[in-house]
């Protein structure tokens, strides 16, 4: 994942689930409710992450794929 000059690598097997977000500010972008995602994954603390991706439905679909035990939420509540 890359958020500005800032990179960092989350391990598939650590990804626990992605869900919307209608936070304002979704990385180092204003976003707009419908379009920002916050994916959760494994550390001491739970961490999270929210992102802003190019196309929300290829990054879901190609994350299903590599990460088969992820929690999305049902896809009414992705706008």
């Amino acid at each position: 994942m890359k958020s500005g000059p800032f990179k960092s690598k989350i391990p598939y097997q650590g990804i626990t689930k992605i869900a919307p977000t209608t936070a304002e500010f979704t990385g180092y972008q204003i976003s707009t409710a419908d379009k920002g995602l916050e994916l959760f994954y494994q550390t001491p603390a739970q961490g999270s992450v929210k992102m802003l991706p190019q196309d929300k439905w290829a990054f879901l679909s190609e994350l299903t794929k590599r990460c088969p035990h992820v929690q999305i939420p049902q896809a009414q509540h992705f706008k």
